[in-house]
């Protein structure tokens, strides 16, 4: 099974113009999350970028890259985008890895787990989940929520995302919602079977897409299986200048030089 892990990078973020090149602990954001990707059992990996500063530094660190439109709307545009730039007719992936070029700190372990989850060759899409234990997280509209089926052996087929805090707890007030179960948090990492990434291509925004502005749901809604693994790991990316420091101590914190 050949994967390729590939990394969006846009210069031009709303939040954070230049992100991906801000200095994290003396190292590139982005350079720290393909460090991190390389530790993994990927086979290849590539930055997508839409921006010359970013396409040169990559360069510069010994990576791979390949220059994108800047007309792109998305990050899976912009995957299928730089999957079709890199692939070569003799050349051939069956899972391609969309890794999110903000999170300095992923665990190499967690895109393994996306890895595996494509041992089963029916799989269209898999991503992750991590338990919600706080409040403010739940009811966060900026972290996404999701529920799914059953876990089974660990992987479990996800039934809705949402920036709601789901599945709506009836019998109790909301200070009180995680005494009454259990809530997923989604870690967006994505893994595609070849198959799958061709071929949510040509899908339009769904409904619920556009009223929740998740374009997994668009995925859900043309009847795409979402494979979910869970890992205790929590995300920690960079949305804002203000999360540098952050950042910074928690790297230090798990011991990455």
């Amino acid at each position: 099974m050949d994967s390729l892990a590939i990394i969006p990078a846009r210069f031009g973020s709303t939040r954070f113009p230049g992100k991906p090149l801000v200095p994290i602990a003396g190292k590139s954001l982005l350079r720290r999350v393909y460090e991190q990707v390389q530790k993994s059992n990927v086979d290849d990996i590539l930055v997508a970028t839409d921006d010359e500063r970013i396409f040169d530094h990559v360069l510069d660190f010994g990576g791979n890259v390949v220059m994108t439109s800047t007309e792109l709307e998305n990050g899976t545009e912009r995957l299928l985008a730089a999957f079709e730039l890199a692939v070569e007719e003799e050349d051939e992936y069956d899972v391609i890895i969309n890794v999110q070029g903000d999170e300095p700190a992923i665990d190499p372990q967690d895109i393994n787990k996306i890895l595996n989850i494509f041992r089963e060759e029916e799989t269209d899409i898999a991503t992750l989940a991590t338990k919600i234990d706080s409040a403010e997280e739940l009811f966060n509209p900026n972290i996404v929520k999701l529920v799914a089926s059953d876990f089974e052996e660990g992987i479990a087929d996800a039934l809705y995302f949402s920036r709601q805090a789901i599945p709506f707890v009836r019998d109790a007030q909301p200070e009180d919602w995680l005494k009454h179960g259990t809530f997923y948090r989604h870690v967006g990492i994505y893994g595609f079977s070849a198959e799958s990434l061709e071929a949510i291509r040509g899908l339009s925004v769904s409904p619920l897409e556009k009223a929740e502005k998740l374009e997994q749901l668009r995925w859900l809604q043309n009847h795409f299986v979402i494979s979910v693994a869970l890992t205790a790991n929590k995300p920690h990316g960079v949305d804002v200048p203000a999360d540098v420091e952050l950042v910074e101590k928690l790297l230090k914190s798990i011991g990455l030089p």
